[in-house]
């Protein structure tokens, strides 16, 4: 590349360019850019110009790179990781002045109580930014290797792209929920006595692709599951155990409200099963200040959780 191409192009173009890599799509880089179609259009007959090549090819499915594109976008991440280190080593995040999103996963399970816990810790912290708290989905794991989402936060260890960094958080042990006057609530609540009724299990994206801990722990002590329903929303879930026998798994982190006519019990204190909750983190925005301030503040709730429940 000679000097007078390097003075032609610009962070944001060479921007757009990496964006159109991932996404392959005009219209979502141009929503991603904050652009209009046309300014992308622009742009990429621009980069097509100084680079000599079509760069994109038009498909049915969406956009195709180049051979020499592809090499281009190899080549991208590893450049963009050095400029946002040598321009956000020494800068401070302070989120009194921040206007933009916070965009954070959470695992299904732990979205009613967590969410509401970092709302309400977050909210006063970030007066002018938006928070975007949403469910952990099918696209979760994408979006975080995009650095779409700031941070996720769900069951660890998760089968997961490299590209998202791990960090536990806290340590927590399930309880069960069931309808009020369930007949386990008379025994001494030991796996053979929880393996008697049927499962009502949350469908939960990356972290039980084979099939949920308690049916494990089941299988370990000569018992088939009897798995009654395996579905992706809580609420669900929640009024097939306040309609039946079913028994429904769920974490002992934070404070929860559960429907009218259901309850929480706990197994036997020898029969307990247990998970580490962690923060997944996009690689490339490990450094930046934005992410680093945010953990912190996730760590944050979770640590006076700890302590709470050691007072008590």
């Amino acid at each position: 590349m000679d000097d007078n191409l390097l003075r032609r192009l610009d962070f944001n173009t060479l921007k757009l360019l990496k964006v159109l890599g991932e996404e392959r799509n005009t219209k979502r880089a141009a929503d991603r850019m904050f652009l209009s179609q046309p300014a992308v259009s622009k742009q990429l007959k621009k980069l097509r110009e100084e680079f000599a090549d079509e760069l994109f090819i038009r498909k049915q499915y969406g956009l195709e790179p180049t051979p020499y594109c592809l090499e281009l976008l190899e080549k991208l991440p590893a450049l963009f990781e050095l400029l946002e280190d040598l321009f956000s080593r020494n800068q401070q995040f302070n989120p009194a002045l921040y206007t933009g999103d916070i965009s954070i996963a959470i695992n299904t399970t732990l979205y009613r109580p967590v969410s509401r816990r970092l709302y309400h810790h977050l909210r006063p912290l970030l007066p002018n930014a938006t928070l975007k708290i949403i469910n952990w989905g099918q696209d979760t794991e994408h979006d975080l290797k995009l650095a779409r989402l700031h941070i996720g936060i769900n069951y660890l260890p998760l089968d997961i792209s490299k590209q998202v960094i791990q960090k536990k958080l806290t340590h927590c042990f399930f309880k069960l929920i069931c309808r009020d006057g369930h007949p386990v609530l008379e025994t001494q609540r030991t796996t053979q006595d929880i393996g008697q009724y049927p499962l009502a299990l949350l469908q939960l994206p990356d972290f039980n692709k084979k099939e949920n801990l308690i049916e494990t722990k089941l299988r370990e002590v000569g018992i088939t599951p009897q798995v009654g329903l395996r579905a992706d929303q809580l609420s669900i879930c929640l009024h097939v155990v306040a309609q039946t026998d079913s028994i429904l798994p769920c974490v002992d982190i934070f404070d929860a409200d559960l429907p009218q006519g259901t309850q929480f019990f706990s197994a036997h204190k020898e029969h307990q099963l247990g998970s580490d909750i962690g923060a997944l983190i996009p690689s490339k925005l490990s450094n930046a200040p934005l992410v680093k301030w945010l953990y912190s503040e996730v760590r944050t709730v979770f640590e006076q959780q700890e302590k709470t429940e050691q007072e008590h």
